[in-house]
């Protein structure tokens, strides 16, 4: 072999050489963001490797904040330190790098207009010559890779250019495929945390009780963690006592302090305090413990069976409203803040009132504050006109058609409702009660016993075809999303005859869902598939999310006013 040809045959060695180890050190940069989520000990591992391929005195990578306005060094190598470090985008050679996207050559630090010299004066290291590349991923610059003083006083080359620059595209994207990761199961994390925040919150919701109990009430949560809450409960003489209350502000701290206000007030209420003193009390404990200026509105009360009437105090809640049988309206405004604020000199009045048949609504400001599709508000005035709208259905059917009403707007807050409503002259008769798999294969079972249920109950063949169809598309939705298609779940429909109106009670035991995710869609919008709950909407007079008495799964309520056969 000649001279010229061992010459080239040697550097061709040293290339595919140089080649592989490259390829060896891709694969072990990439080996080491799959063997760990520890986005810093992997930065600091693959600087350390990269420093020493490159021959380089120092290395460090640099990644921009969220706040796109300071880029922080994640990872450093060499004899200084500067991990942490954090130097605003537009400074110095990194910040060039990072804002122009491109790589940079500085033969002498020193003479560059952008050298930034306060690390040496203060670490007493000395800059001589810097290479710099972005890291870019899908088109972004997320960073920075910076090597310093190459070994033995030589000077970094073009080659040294192409191999960073080769480096830095896998090294990016790995960078970013880690910080997707974290932050699914950071998501995933905060889903799970908001899921059991949800069930722990629905568990302190009362269940549904039967006619004749006095107290009828709903919640619709605007997010996942409600900050709206009521409750109620029987004392030793036949009292009913209930209360109603809303959370200011929003997250962990709004719920933790909605549990608290909630057990506190039930707790305070079974002492049968005048409601006045009730709130006094429940103010004390909330001002001695404030939560970070957080304040709960709040009103409780008293159902006298026996007198027929009504004891209440209001603490910063919509005004209360009473609707005679003749469809009269009265209101009171709330007379004292809400609780929380203001520990002493507050005193919270009583109101009373008999209510001769008549209904009392409490309520939280969610359901005033919906916004219609022209973004005006539903208004007290608003509510009120629903409630005379619906003045002859039964007391559970008015709630359901006021929550499902203010679902149809467009909601800033949670919306709670409570009625209080003499209802000794009702009766529930049960007219199916049934349970079955999540199967497709038992809808036809379904659908058969349900037809002979509103068949018998007088509805026309139309009518009872789409009662029919809307049973089928919620259990359907409940095999297809609560049930993942798994089979193996149950379903329990059970239907109610409450005087003119067919209630039927649709449970599974599936993961929780939020009733404020769960809408009628743009009709406009609608894909094939999504019809179901507009369905449901349709052919229902009213339909809601509740409880269950056991506080797991799922209950899907739908209410729908017998008519007998006329024409559809």
């Amino acid at each position: 072999m000649s001279e010229k040809q061992n010459f080239f045959a040697t550097e061709t060695d040293q290339q595919s050489a140089g080649t592989l180890e490259q390829l060896s050190l891709l694969a072990d940069l990439s080996q080491n963001f799959v063997n760990t989520m520890n986005i810093d000990e992997v930065l600091h591992r693959a600087v350390k490797q990269i420093r020493i391929y490159m021959d380089a005195e120092a290395a460090s990578i640099f990644l921009v904040d969220k706040s796109k306005q300071n880029l922080i060094c994640r990872a450093s190598s060499g004899p200084v330190d500067i991990t942490n470090m954090s130097i605003k985008i537009d400074s110095g050679i990194i910040g060039r790098t990072y804002t122009e996207g491109r790589c940079q050559i500085i033969e002498d630090a020193k003479k560059d207009r952008d050298f930034v010299c306060h690390v040496d004066t203060l670490t007493g290291f000395q800059t001589r010559s810097v290479l710099c590349s972005p890291l870019i991923n899908n088109g972004q610059t997320i960073g920075v890779i910076q090597l310093l003083n190459h070994q033995e006083n030589a000077l970094f080359d073009t080659r040294d250019v192409d191999i960073l620059r080769l480096l830095a595209t896998p090294l990016a994207l790995a960078i970013a495929n880690a910080r997707y990761t974290l932050e699914f199961v950071e998501q995933k994390r905060l889903k799970k945390e908001l899921t059991l925040a949800r069930r722990l919150q629905r568990s302190l919701l009362p269940g549904r009780q039967d006619p004749p109990f006095p107290v009828v009430g709903s919640n619709l949560s605007a997010n996942e963690v409600s900050g709206d809450f009521y409750d109620f409960f029987t004392l030793n003489d036949g009292t009913v006592g209930f209360f109603i209350g809303d959370v200011s502000g929003k997250g962990v701290d709004a719920a933790m302090l909605m549990v608290r206000a909630s057990s506190l007030l039930r707790w305070i209420g079974k002492d049968q305090l005048p409601p006045g003193q009730w709130l006094a009390k429940a103010n004390k404990e909330l001002c001695e413990k404030a939560s970070r200026g957080l304040f709960v509105c709040a009103a409780v009360g008293y159902y006298h069976p026996r007198t027929d009437t009504v004891t209440w105090s209001n603490a910063g809640l919509p005004p209360v409203i009473y609707m005679s049988p003749n469809c009269d309206i009265e209101t009171w405004r709330a007379d004292a803040p809400p609780l929380g604020i203001k520990a002493s000199s507050l005193s919270f009045e009583q109101q009373s009132k008999v209510l001769n048949n008549g209904g009392l609504y409490l309520l939280t400001d969610g359901l005033t504050d919906a916004r219609d599709e022209h973004d005006q508000r539903m208004e007290l005035e608003g509510v009120i006109k629903h409630i005379k709208d619906i003045e002859s259905e039964a007391p559970e059917v008015r709630i359901g058609k006021l929550i499902t009403a203010t679902r149809r707007n467009r909601l800033n807050d949670d919306a709670t409702i409570i009625l209080i409503e003499k209802r000794d002259h009702l009766t529930e008769h049960i007219l199916l009660n049934i349970q079955f798999l999540a199967d497709p294969c038992e809808l036809k079972m379904v659908r058969d016993q349900v037809s002979e249920v509103v068949n018998d109950v007088g509805f026309n063949p139309s009518q009872q075809q789409k009662i029919i169809l809307a049973l089928d598309e919620a259990i359907t939705n409940i095999i297809r999303h609560a049930y993942k298609n798994t089979e193996d779940g149950e379903v329990e429909l059970a239907i109610l005859r409450q005087a003119n109106t067919l209630s039927f009670y649709l449970r599974d035991f599936a993961p929780e869902v939020y009733d404020s995710s769960i809408k009628p869609r743009d009709l406009t919008q609608l894909k094939p598939g999504q019809m179901g709950i507009n369905f449901i909407d349709t052919v229902m007079d009213s339909w809601e999310f509740a409880t269950p008495k056991d506080g797991y799964g799922n209950l899907l309520i739908m209410k729908k006013e017998i008519v007998k056969a006329t024409s559809d």
